[in-house]
């Protein structure tokens, strides 16, 4: 998870669709990210699950940096 702390505002643990959101895609592509081990959520008990906030932007910043690596 990433060290970047959450704004006041915005919640640490996400529902599906806030991290999808979060991320800019869409709900099925964040379930086919999980399915892969891409992102990971936290079981809340029950059927609640959740993603960290921080998750999102981890995600988010290893793209970027694979894409970073294919331009050199």
């Amino acid at each position: 998870m990433g060290g970047k702390q959450p704004d006041a505002g915005e919640p640490m643990l996400l529902t599906y669709k806030q991290a999808a959101a979060k991320i800019g895609i869409s709900l099925r592509w964040l379930y086919v990210l999980m399915k892969n081990g891409e992102i990971h959520s936290l079981d809340l008990g029950g059927q609640v699950r959740r993603i960290w906030a921080s998750e999102c932007e981890a995600y988010v910043a290893r793209l970027v940096a694979e894409q970073i690596g294919e331009a050199s």
